[in-house]
Formats: C-alpha cells, sequence, structure tokens
C-alpha cells in the first residue's frame, strides 16, 4: 500500500526540504507546512495519509500536540528526530494514527538514499512502517528495526560520545596553537581521516549538536564513562606502568577486530569475515572511530 498523499510538517527545513525532493522524485505528492506556509500543520495531518514530522527536537512536542488530535486511525504519523524514545511516547499518547519513529542516520548533504541508513521504530500499526521501510530499500538505503530506548543508548556513544570528542579534539588543536597548514601536512593517514571527519562540522547545525548532547538521557553517564576511562588510561601512562598500557592495547584490539567483523559484514552482507588480523601500522584498524 502505498500512500496517496504525503505531508511533511518542516518541509522548508533542510531534512523535511531533502525528503521532499526523494519523494517527489519517486512520484509521490507532497504537501509541506512550515513557517508562513499556506497550509498549516493541521491542514496536513487532516488531508495526508502519511505525515512526517521533521522540525526541531524543542518544538517537537508543540507540534506533535497540535496535529496527533487530527490525524485519522489508519494515517501514519512518522517523526525524523536525533532521539526516539521521548518522541515515540508523545507521538502514542497524542494520536491513535499508525505511529513509527525514524532516525535517518546521515545529514541533508547527502545526495540519495543509496548506501545511507536508516532506524526504524515501529510503535503503532504495520501498514505505514512496511511501507516506510519498503521505500527506503528499494532506493538503496539499510533500514535497523529497534526498539526507542535501545536506540537512545546506541546513539550516547554514536552521537552523543563521537560529537562530544570531536569538539575536544578540535579545542585541543584550537589551544595548541600549531599551524594548521603544518598539522595537516604532517598527518598521518589516520589521522588526517580524523581531520576530515572533524571538518564536517563546517555545515552543521549548531542547535541540532546541541539537542543530541544535552536531550539524550543517557549523555551524563556516557560522558562521565569516557571521563573516566580518559583518566584511568592517563594515571597508567604517567605511572610508566607499561606493562598495563600494553595489556590495555591487547585488549582493545580483540575489541577492534570485533567490530571490524561486524564492519565488513555491514559493509558487505555476502562477503566473509576477514581471515588475516594484520593491520599496517600507519592505518586504521577497520574498528577504529575515525572509520565510522
Amino acid at each position: 500500500m502505498k500512500p496517496s498523499l504525503i505531508g511533511i510538517v518542516g518541509g522548508l527545513g533542510r531534512m523535511g526540504a531533502w525528503f521532499r525532493r526523494v519523494f517527489e522524485e519517486a512520484g509521490y505528492t507532497v504537501l509541506v507546512s512550515d513557517l508562513n506556509t499556506p497550509l498549516t500543520n493541521r491542514d496536513l495531518a487532516e488531508r495526508c495519509e502519511v505525515v512526517i514530522v521533521s522540525v526541531p527536537m524543542p518544538v517537537f512536542p508543540k507540534v506533535i500536540r497540535e496535529i496527533g488530535p487530527h490525524l485519522p486511525k489508519n494515517a501514519g504519523l512518522i517523526d525524523l528526530c536525533s532521539l526516539k524514545a521521548r518522541e515515540v511516547k508523545l507521538m502514542l499518547e497524542h494520536s491513535t494514527s499508525e505511529v513509527v519513529g525514524a532516525h535517518p542516520l546521515f545529514g541533508p548533504y547527502e545526495k540519495g538514499l543509496q548506501g545511507q541508513t536508516v532506524a526504524l521504530c515501529p510503535a503503532r500499526g504495520q501498514t505505514w512502517y512496511q511501507w516506510f521501510k519498503d521505500f527506503l530499500e528499494e532506493k538503496g538505503a539499510r533500514t535497523v528495526t529497534v526498539s526507542p530506548e535501545e536506540h537512545d543508548r546506541i546513539m550516547s556513544l554514536v552521537q552523543v560520545l563521537n560529537h562530544f570528542w570531536l569538539l575536544v579534539l578540535g579545542r585541543t588543536i584550537e589551544k595548541s596553537r600549531l599551524s594548521l597548514e603544518k598539522l595537516v601536512a604532517l598527518s598521518t593517514p589516520s589521522f588526517k581521516r580524523q581531520l576530515e571527519i572533524f571538518s564536517r562540522l563546517a555545515p552543521q547545525d549548531p542547535e541540532l549538536y546541541a539537542a543530541i548532547q544535552f536531550d539524550n538521557p543517557l549523555g551524563d553517564e556516557t560522558r562521565k564513562l569516557f571521563w573516566q576511562l580518559s583518566k584511568e588510561l592517563s594515571e597508567i601512562i604517567a605511572h610508566r606502568d607499561r606493562k598495563t598500557y600494553i595489556e590495555y592495547f591487547k585488549d582493545m584490539q580483540i575489541l577492534a577486530r570485533k567490530v571490524g567483523t561486524f564492519l565488513s559484514t555491514s559493509a558487505n552482507p555476502k562477503q566473509k569475515p576477514p581471515q588475516n588480523d594484520h593491520q599496517d601500522t600507519e592505518d586504521l584498524s577497520t574498528g577504529h572511530p575515525a572509520k565510522q
């Protein structure tokens, strides 16, 4: 079953406009509402079979309370927020429609869905969840179905810690007062990859990144764990405990190989796990954060 009319609340924003283009290229009719548009959020809720909400997380609760009561029971309500537990709960509480939490794990700078990953949290009903899942996969995306709670716990590493680490890396570079030109010129391949990832912060939305840090309920726990483990490792080095450091490193090599196997099979499900664990010393192991 395909929707005859898709509505995107926040359809003039970057991600909303991106999905509008993707749907229209696939032949769907799309209506959008946003600030100062002729159509209101309520118009979309009353007219569209599927309504996708693509708004900043701080205004998300207000939007859901506004549109939820006007969605028919057989309609589909899908959100694109970076967090899922609170968002899915709000959609369930304020509507009787089918509900799907979705998190595109990419930004609006990608050309299309080919090769991208979207997390899906089906919460009520199967019709529009199955349609959206099939649509994404037909366009070349990989979907991962997960509970809202597990999604947010995983995002406390994938997004919260990852972004936190990048900001600390950037501030460390800034405070070092080193020549950026020479820093790049003298970077190893692995560090250059980290710099390339850091450089991707330039066009990002600071408000979105702030919401990810401040709103994930598991963020504090993950950041505290990071600081605790950083302190432990720093103390090992400060005490010149070479034996413990090497044991620590070998433990992480075991984990890196396991992660590398999952990364390989994720990129190519038909590919067999790697048989050779050797990695060039100037290259990253497959599981290194800079390759994520």
